[in-house]
């Protein structure tokens, strides 16, 4: 039988005298040798036997965390099903009631776009000062006015057009006035009214008789 020699240390030599109390020191040795040879499937088997329940432990730990995400990921999912439906129900009942209301709202009547000779029955006179800045063609503009029926005053500074009722209401009314001061004027007069006479008397054809005290217009008919 061959000899092995082994260096061993005083912690070793003490730690083999305590495992084995009643062997020497090479019997304890050669004890540990044949345990080792004698049954190494038995203690392999052990320890392949823990190592595999870690592992299923492990596994069976994460597959239960996958299944109660699974569990919530479907309630989630349910969730957002029936939130989806609400909100589609919803846009329906909103179509439903924007199509009712729109069926249910009268149509809007366009009112017809009113002519000159309308725009100036409800003003009653227009200057052409006030409207040079919107009308490029006021020639025509004026001849146009005038084939309405309006009154077209040619005066020195410019033309203006009167709504012939308004004007032969102006005059009788300007003619029996027998005052002229801004003050009476003002009183007497509309603020339109009084405008067309300064322009009337700043062309001359307006003026105030002071000896038989009342107003004279002296309009050419003609240049109406």
């Amino acid at each position: 039988m061959p000899k092995i020699a082994i260096n061993l240390s005083p912690e070793q030599v003490e730690a083999l005298s305590k495992l084995f109390p009643d062997l020497p020191i090479e019997d304890a040795l050669l004890t540990i040798v044949n345990n080792a040879i004698t049954s190494p499937t038995e203690k392999t088997s052990k320890h392949e036997e823990r190592s595999l329940k870690s592992i299923i432990d492990a596994v069976n730990a994460y597959t239960g965390k996958i299944d109660e995400m699974n569990r919530r990921l479907s309630h989630i999912i349910e969730l957002l099903e029936d939130l989806t439906a609400r909100i589609q129900n919803l846009e329906d009942e909103v179509s439903n009631i924007l199509r009712t209301a729109q069926q249910a709202k009268p149509e809007e009547k366009k009112e017809p776009r009113k002519s000159a000779i309308d725009i100036l029955k409800d003003q009653k006179v227009m200057f052409e000062s006030d409207i040079a800045s919107k009308i490029r063609n006021r020639d025509a503009f004026f001849d146009k006015l005038r084939r309405s029926g309006a009154v077209v005053l040619e005066l020195a500074k410019e033309r203006v057009a009167v709504d012939p009722e308004f004007f032969e209401e102006f005059k009788k009314k300007v003619q029996n006035l027998s005052v002229s001061s801004e003050d009476a004027l003002q009183r007497e007069l509309g603020k339109v009214e009084v405008k067309l006479l300064k322009v009337l008397m700043s062309s001359g054809v307006a003026y105030f008789d002071g000896v038989k005290k009342k107003w004279v217009i002296d309009v050419d008919e003609q240049s109406t």
